[in-house]
């Protein structure tokens, strides 16, 4: 099959969720003898290498070629064209996938949000709105509220919807007026282990052969939406409890790539900087590693989680977890089974439910294996392929595109 993905990019050492899924997706495509072409369209960042899956072909244009080189991608007759990001494209470039065999892949809320994060400011709490609402404009500004029309067009005329979460696919089900998919991510259990490959990364294989240290995860890239904003709150307190604790924080927040320095600032300041540690970029092959070495995870969201890759990849390893009951969370976490589900604006209950975890170990061991059975049970890679895989053929077969080879 031939197969074109238009993304972002591929770059997922910022912890991209979307960025880690494709590049494992297009990977195992190549692998299969799939002729897989993918066009980014943001380059890496400068602190960035680009991170090109053997056997796939990546174009990152600049913008003023992306038409150009859009229409030599084309030129090859993709029997899929599988689009994983809110652009902006361009009127040319939405009216030319109107009339192709269009797989839309939603990673977040950015069809019914003009923010992507379902999240209301000024004050930043969860918003049960959608776009178009009234709320709209003075929560995100003239520009982005500018970018839904392209947005909506783009989630008019795909061919197929898809999102990753009972949560977001009831959201945008609703925000859009059309059936919506479910293709439930997958993690690839064999990797993420109690016992994964070593680390390339000496930061994370110095963390790793420390692992005994009570150490907490943070999971996914620290935006306001995950929790970041209540990090150092939850530190203090763990710490009132247990002395040694750690956090580690990986990734960078692409509305806030600095963060991470206000963080250890911070956490400077208030004397913590023996238990906060920031990885603003992992390898992708060290991801792994890096959640094998702490103890438990953490997803004290504020906002609705969207999607849950990295609560996922946590539970493979065997990590409990302690988050809040937000979005796709306690779809993918029972409480009592998985893990742990507190609101984390009780900071006091969030810790001790933390330190409950953190010196336990056979809770810790018991709440890992159920999750662990879970994943390899519901949300397993290769079965995710399967599904994905059937929906492309299902995709090329439709009236009015090009029959499958």
């Amino acid at each position: 099959m031939k197969i074109l993905l238009i993304a972002d990019g591929l770059e997922g050492s910022d912890l991209s969720e979307s960025a880690i899924w494709l590049t494992d997706v297009v990977a195992r495509w190549a692998e299969r003898g799939h002729h897989v072409q993918v066009l980014c369209l943001r380059p890496p960042e400068a602190w960035q290498e680009p991170e090109d899956p053997p056997g796939v072909t990546v174009f990152r244009p600049s913008r003023d070629v992306f038409e150009e080189v859009l229409g030599e991608a084309l030129a090859v007759e993709p029997e899929v064209v599988h689009v994983a990001t809110s652009g902006p494209l361009g009127p040319r470039v939405i009216e030319i996938l109107r009339e192709l065999p269009v797989l839309l892949d939603v990673h977040d809320y950015w069809p019914i949000c003009p923010n992507d994060d379902l999240l209301r400011r000024p004050r930043l709490s969860a918003c049960g709105e959608h776009y178009p609402f009234q709320g709209c404009g003075a929560c995100a500004g003239l520009s982005r509220l500018r970018a839904m029309d392209e947005r909506a067009a783009l989630a008019a005329s795909a061919r197929i919807v898809v999102t990753h979460s009972s949560f977001n696919r009831v959201r945008l089900n609703a925000g859009l007026g059309r059936p919506i998919e479910l293709l439930d991510y997958g993690v690839d259990t064999t990797r993420f282990c109690a016992e994964p490959a070593p680390p390339q990364s000496p930061e994370i294989a110095a963390l790793l052969s420390a692992s005994e240290r009570p150490r907490v995860l943070f999971l996914g890239p620290p935006t306001h939406a995950r929790g970041a904003g209540v990090l150092l709150d939850l530190l203090v307190a763990l710490r009132a409890r247990l002395p040694d604790a750690e956090f580690v924080v990986a990734g960078r927040d692409p509305g806030n790539p600095d963060w991470h320095h206000m963080f250890l600032t911070e956490a400077r300041e208030m004397g913590l900087s023996q238990h906060a540690r920031a990885l603003p970029s992992v390898p992708p092959g060290d991801l792994a590693a890096l959640v094998a070495c702490c103890q438990v995870a953490i997803a004290p969201a504020v906002g609705p989680e969207a999607g849950g890759l990295f609560m996922l990849q946590a539970m493979a390893a065997g990590l409990p977890i302690v988050a809040s009951p937000l979005g796709s969370i306690q779809d993918l976490v029972r409480q009592g089974e998985e893990g742990l589900l507190v609101s984390p604006k009780d900071t006091s209950a969030f810790a001790t439910a933390l330190w409950t975890l953190l010196i336990d170990p056979m809770a810790r061991i018991s709440f890992g294996e159920s999750g662990r059975l879970t994943v390899i049970e519901r949300h397993d890679f290769e079965r995710t392929l399967l599904q994905l895989e059937e929906t492309y053929h299902r995709l090329s077969a439709t009236p009015g595109c090009r029959a499958a080879a």
